[in-house]
């Protein structure tokens, strides 16, 4: 990808260069000299033998070529390094862009034989691009039917793992999916350079360095080109935030904001406080942390405030409507050290009945939300111990959640699938002694989908 705005293309165009023009294609060509400069090895003496000296007067064809020699050394010298480094980030090491086969590692199973060279520079190149490191390959196989190559790399439980499957003939890449973690200092510069102009736009810390880089791939047959998905942790020491990018556009975006921030509103602050009182009791707790996020892929934009030591206020805006979270994450859970102990622990939320659940949380909804839980379904969420929902219900209850008299209870529990015409959702977290940790009213557009 050409950048336009580098540093180095701008010192090119420097005196003592400035009448030469400067093409895409000189820059290739240089880049090219770099790489070789890099990876050949130096000649020997005897392969250049040296000149004759001249016991005349120098030819001053022979001092030009000479000088041209010295200049056009200082010129790569300082290409290379300018390549190389990028502020002080090393942008992306000169093997593995230029020959990425020679960083390829193959273990040694002998299921490699099947790889091609063909198929080891597809691995290698698709590793290099959409992942940003090579993960060692530990097996090969042959499709018996399609005549594909399977060809995993790394281990399935860690970080980093990947799975191709190439066409057994050309060595082209048929279907991907793989994952892997790279530090924030090898994040390539297409995404660098993004950087502080997305967290200006949101408001936050611009001066966020990159800490950590998730990165994964999902390629199917028939597509084109692999989709790359790339999520970023920015720290410093007063600040946190992350970037998410599909392919090269950024689609998320947060980060801690200001305490004065123009965001948050004297009436947005003092709604938050009465709902972390209703839950918590506790009054007049001081903000300590503002972030935002925005979120373009679902066209969504929220504002968390923290208060105290463990509240959390959420307020979240979308096409799909709207959300309202009042979080305690203080740790309630009892000591579990045993097997026997995760067991009863389970036993004991999955004990607690909807009454009890229901005369914890009404009077903190009605508080917060004006809402009245006695017109609210409720339904526990089976997948998740803890979590469950009161639910305005729009074209009915979803089939075989309540009985034929219509009546609900602890036994009427399903997964949290949204029933068809649900507009008002009212989300709860609980504890085994029916302790509310956490409230989230759902209101879904008439059109919108979670």
């Amino acid at each position: 990808m050409k950048h336009p705005n580098d540093d180095w293309e701008k010192e090119i165009q420097k005196e003592p260069f400035a009448e030469s023009p400067f093409t895409e294609k000189h820059k290739q060509h240089v880049l090219r000299q770099v790489s070789w400069s890099q990876t050949t090895p130096k000649q020997t003496g005897a392969l250049h033998p040296p000149e004759r000296i001249s016991h005349g007067r120098m030819n001053p064809r022979k001092r030009r070529l000479r000088s041209g020699s010295v200049i056009g050394g200082v010129v790569v010298a300082a290409l290379a390094v300018a390549f190389i480094l990028w502020n002080g980030q090393i942008v992306e090491p000169v093997v593995e862009r230029f020959y990425p086969t020679a960083s390829l590692q193959l273990s040694d199973d002998p299921s490699m034989s099947l790889l091609t060279d063909k198929m080891k520079r597809t691995v290698a190149i698709t590793m290099r691009d959409y992942l940003g490191k090579q993960i060692q390959v530990t097996l090969a196989k042959k499709g018996p039917i399609t005549g594909w190559v399977y060809v995993e790399a790394g281990q399935e439980l860690e970080t980093d793992y990947a799975q191709m499957w190439l066409d057994g003939e050309t060595g082209d890449l048929v279907e991907l999916n793989m994952r892997g973690e790279i530090p924030g200092d090898r994040l390539e510069h297409r995404f660098v350079r993004q950087i502080p102009r997305l967290l200006a736009d949101i408001g936050s810390d611009s001066s966020m360095k990159p800490v950590r880089v998730l990165r994964s791939a999902i390629m199917k047959k028939g597509e084109e080109m692999p989709t790359m998905n790339t999520s970023l942790t920015l720290q410093n020491d007063h600040s946190y935030g992350s970037i998410r990018w599909k392919q090269d556009q950024a689609v998320y975006v947060s980060g801690d904001l200001k305490l004065d921030t123009e965001r948050v509103t004297t009436e947005m602050l003092q709604t938050a406080q009465e709902a972390i009182e209703a839950v918590s009791g506790e009054s007049a707790l001081s903000l300590q942390e503002v972030s935002y996020s925005r979120d373009d892929d679902q066209s969504e934009e929220s504002i968390s405030m923290t208060f105290g030591e463990h509240y959390l206020v959420r307020s979240t805006q979308g096409k799909s409507g709207t959300q309202y979270a009042v979080v305690d994450y203080g740790q309630y859970m009892p000591e579990l050290k045993t097997m026997e102990d995760h067991e009863n622990y389970i036993e004991e939320l999955l004990g607690v009945e909807e009454e009890m659940i229901r005369q914890h949380a009404a009077p903190m909804v009605k508080q917060i939300f004006n809402i009245d839980l006695d017109d609210y379904t409720f339904y526990r969420d089976s997948s998740n111990l803890g979590m469950a929902s009161f639910r305005s219900e729009g074209n009915g209850d979803p089939e075989g959640t309540t009985d034929s008299e219509g009546t609900t209870g602890s036994e009427a529990t399903t997964d949290l699938e949204e029933p068809s015409g649900t507009k008002d959702e009212i989300q709860i977290r609980y504890t085994h002694d029916a302790r509310i940790t956490m409230i989230e009213r759902i209101q879904h557009e008439e059109n919108g989908s979670r």
